[in-house]
């Protein structure tokens, strides 16, 4: 597990080897991120705080056996390779399965580049045979607050997707009342979050009391977290371990998967903009 530094007048962050992952980012001298103050909790299996999550994110049903986010061996856990150029840090990976998602080699390359206010992530995957891949940055921020019920939300979506006992996608939901973030409004107003968000447009909204996120992705929606598994993880914010940052995901359709052609490389790119509120 190896890290690396990106800094500018703005911002600084420190990049991990595991997971081609976020350890840290500091903007106006404040944590935006969750962070742990231990490596090795970082390091933990179960833990994915802002990694790249796959070979397919979220929860599927393999061999009647719930899989989440690759398992043991997926993305989260593996060492990627790495090269830094001025403000850019490169991972890549070739993946040769994983729990989720045993047949054939993926290439993987997750590009983070810092510029002023923002950090951008572009991550490309490119198969070697017909697969299904979904592959996510689980990045959870806290933007200088302490809990999530210090964050408020703001994202364009007219639907989200349910889950069932096991927390299996199960079906679309039109928004009435539940989960309306039309307008800025408080992350827990309608208790936990975890689900998924069709977007409208490519851009989510995030704020605290003093600092402000923009997402701009051009992922089809984002699943929605509010940290709510005690996970006994002691972060630089708070000391409790749970509700302490909101995770927002961007993914693709959960509902409509579609194959990946073999050499077919896909790439999404995030870009996450931060700003102090006035």
């Amino acid at each position: 597990m190896e890290f690396i530094t990106l800094k500018n007048e703005q911002i600084e962050v420190t990049l991990c080897s595991l997971g081609a992952s976020i350890f840290r980012l500091i903007f106006d001298h404040q944590d935006m991120m969750l962070s742990p103050i231990k490596e090795k909790d970082f390091a933990r299996t179960d833990i994915y705080f802002n990694k790249i999550v796959g070979r397919i994110c979220g929860r599927i049903l393999k061999d009647n056996e719930v899989i989440l986010h690759g398992g043991p061996h997926g993305l989260s856990t593996q060492e990627f390779n790495y090269v830094k150029k001025d403000n850019k840090v490169i991972f890549s990976y070739l993946s040769k399965g994983d729990e989720s998602s045993q047949e054939g080699a993926l290439e993987i390359k997750v590009i983070y580049t810092l510029v002023d206010n923002y950090l951008e992530v572009e991550i490309s995957i490119t198969p070697d045979q017909e697969m299904m891949v979904y592959l996510t940055h689980h990045n959870f921020f806290s933007l200088g607050a302490n809990s999530v019920s210090q964050l408020s939300l703001k994202l364009d979506s007219d639907t989200y997707v349910t889950y069932d006992q096991r927390l299996l996608p199960e079906k679309r939901e039109i928004i009435k009342d539940k989960y309306d973030f039309k307008a800025f409004t408080k992350a827990m107003k309608y208790g936990e979050i975890d689900n998924y968000f069709l977007l409208k447009n490519n851009e989510i909204l995030l704020k605290s009391d003093l600092y402000q996120l923009k997402l701009i992705t051009d992922y089809q929606g984002v699943h929605i977290y509010s940290d709510y598994f005690l996970d006994g993880v002691t972060t630089r914010l708070t000391n409790v371990d749970h509700h302490r940052a909101l995770a927002i995901e961007p993914q693709d359709d959960k509902l409509e998967k579609e194959l990946l052609r073999a050499h077919q490389t896909l790439k999404r790119t995030s870009k996450y903009i931060f700003s102090k509120l006035d």
